[in-house]
């Protein structure tokens, strides 16, 4: 019976320690199985923190390549940065084998269209494609001129006069506030204090510390900044932002005002223009005639002595000639000891020039009446609207070596090509129905790009204007110093994504071509708005 008993005793005992050890197998397995997820989990946020990792460095590569296209145009001009997709759509980097882990990027440009189907482009916009506020102070100081500041602005929207007033107020010199405006005194009594910066802005970010520009205002109802009407930007006060839901996406003062735009005043060789306001003309007769021939040394410097015969003495800019090239010239003559006679092709050049350019359109159809060796002449412009074809290249070369300007930029022309309608209003002298006949003529959009391209191509320099009828002569002369078909200061989105799927870095920059190499002035991460293009947009339909 002892036996028995110690006989059931082992068995629970045995039977005990069996299920304590199944017990533990099971807790074990657990354990493992709970370590297994956990270190799956950890496994797949170390990959998708490293596909970010990639794609955000596709992004900064994608700023870093296209400085180095824009230091590649400052040698070719004939490089196309506005619309390339061979160039900017889905750059390959380094990648693995397998779709899904090949990286890539992509930069974009947001349209001005707004719609729910507007398309990105593949490429570059110039800052001249919008108005330079800094500009503003230049209109209303300009005695010459009739537009005022906020009669040239008055287009954008959202402005308002006591704006444009508060805008003139910030960026001029005293601290004397316009109707509507405000100088420092207004902004030292919030309570945040700042002053006004009294002098021209440096970011058009500036604008939100501006008396009645509101953030609103500034950015918009394109709320994440992709060009397209998504559907929160189109649903009233449900979603952020609030929009007034009119089925169209109201762009921000941001996108169509700037401080930064500016190009080189130099030529593609870096070798410096012939300033044709040369306050000394002998030089610059010597200069043209070097660079050129005496016929064409003849008559821009005819054109300095007397103006054009043809054209309203005002509109010609008769007796502006900046005092600073007077005293240039007074005293290259008295330490020639030539003051009494300095001669260059049969012209008398000892009296100070009466007339200076606007622009290098001016030459076109001009008409100079001067005295060549004791007689009389009267002098046609070599470069006449009769002959649009030809004057199309000659335009081109006379802009590649010529200037008005002594300054190293010019700073503040419009790009006639890309300016919205709004921007294009903005240029003294421009009428809606000359607007609306330059936004007529740009190729539509949606259209072969590289049919587009070709068209453009053909628009190099704003004398197309002319030469396709949009306007005549005189209209064309009092345009010129605002018109420009370029620009050195460039804006753009980057994207780095990945073939199939993953984690989205979305940068905004600018780079500054005016210099050598390229500086990127300005970048900001836009990922926190979201992707802002869809996938598809994404898998090779960017220049769709």
């Amino acid at each position: 019976m002892r036996r028995a008993s110690a006989n059931r005793v082992s068995g629970q005992r045995r039977g005990f320690v069996l299920l304590v050890v199944t017990v533990v197998v099971i807790l074990l397995s657990l354990a493992a199985y709970s370590y297994l997820g956990e270190m799956d989990t950890e496994n797949r946020a170390a990959s998708m923190f490293g596909r970010d990792v990639e794609a955000r460095m596709a992004a900064e590569s994608g700023v870093e390549y296209v400085a180095a296209q824009i230091a590649l145009r400052q040698t070719d001009a004939t490089l196309d940065l506005y619309d390339d997709s061979s160039m900017f759509s889905r750059q390959p980097m380094g990648g693995g084998g397998e779709a899904r882990g090949q990286v890539r990027f992509s930069v974009l440009s947001p349209g001005m269209v707004g719609s729910l189907d507007s398309l990105p482009r593949a490429g570059l916009t110039t800052e001249t494609a919008k108005f330079n506020v800094n500009r503003l102070l230049e209109l209303e100081n300009d005695v010459d001129d009739t537009t005022d500041p906020y009669t040239a602005v008055s287009f954008i929207p959202n402005m308002s006069e006591d704006i444009c007033n508060a805008i003139l107020d910030w960026i001029d010199s005293d601290e004397e506030a316009r109707a509507g405006g405000a100088e420092s005194s207004t902004y030292e009594a919030l309570a945040v204090p700042y002053s006004a910066r009294n002098a021209p802005m440096q970011s058009i970010d500036e604008l939100l510390q501006v008396q009645g520009v509101t953030p609103q205002l500034f950015y918009g109802e394109d709320a994440n900044r992709n060009g397209r009407m998504d559907p929160n930007e189109d649903d009233g006060a449900e979603s952020p932002p609030t929009d007034d839901q009119d089925g169209t996406l109201d762009f921000g003062l941001r996108d169509y005002l700037t401080v930064s735009s500016r190009e080189r005043n130099v030529q593609t060789t870096g070798e410096k223009k012939i300033n044709v306001n040369n306050g000394i003309v002998a030089e610059m007769f010597d200069f043209l005639e070097e660079s050129f021939d005496t016929e064409t040394a003849t008559f821009l410097t005819g054109y300095r002595l007397t103006g054009d015969q043809l054209a309203d003495s005002q509109a010609q800019g008769k007796l502006t000639i900046e005092q600073q090239q007077l005293v240039d010239w007074i005293a290259k003559n008295l330490a020639n000891g030539e003051l009494g006679k300095v001669t260059r092709g049969g012209m008398d050049l000892s009296n100070p020039p009466q007339a200076s350019f606007r622009s290098i359109y001016d030459l076109i159809d001009a008409q100079v009446a001067v005295t060549v060796n004791g007689a009389d002449q009267t002098l046609n412009s070599p470069w006449t609207s009769t002959d649009p074809a030809g004057l199309m290249e000659q335009m081109l070369v006379l802009e590649e070596k010529l200037t008005w300007l002594n300054d190293e930029f010019i700073d503040g022309r419009i790009n006639v090509n890309i300016a919205p309608r709004e921007v294009l209003l903005a240029i003294p002298d421009m009428t809606e129905a000359i607007a609306d006949a330059i936004l007529g003529a740009r190729p539509p959009a949606g259209e072969d790009s590289a049919q587009a391209a070709q068209v453009m191509s053909m628009r190099r320099s704003p004398v197309w204007l002319l030469t396709e009828g949009l306007v005549d002569v005189p209209t064309f002369k009092r345009l010129g110093p605002w018109l420009t078909t370029t620009g050195d200061v460039y804006s753009f989105q980057v994207l780095g994504h990945f073939d199939q799927g993953g984690p989205t870095t979305r940068l905004e920059a600018m780079v500054d071509g005016t210099k050598k190499p390229p500086r990127i002035t300005f970048q900001r991460d836009l990922t926190g708005l979201g992707r802002g293009f869809s996938p598809d947009l994404l898998d090779g339909k960017v220049d769709q």
